[in-house]
């Protein structure tokens, strides 16, 4: 189920990654606006993929201690 503080606090609990996380999605959605070269297109994706991976299992594991 769908629990906001839950995932409010996960990301307070990792404010470092959950700012990464914010700067390169802002990043990805002006892209076109900017047409960098492809290895940092690259780069960018392939850390959003793993933050998304990381938050992705700790919201996991949190909703499963809850219960």
């Amino acid at each position: 189920m769908y629990k906001p503080r839950l995932i409010l606090n996960q990301l307070l609990n990792h404010p470092v990654r959950a700012s990464f996380f914010a700067a390169v999605l802002g990043l990805l959605l002006v892209m076109p606006l900017i047409r960098p070269p492809l290895i940092i297109s690259v780069i960018l994706v392939s850390a959003l993929v793993y933050l998304s991976l990381f938050f992705g299992g700790r919201f996991a594991l949190a909703s499963r201690q809850d219960g």
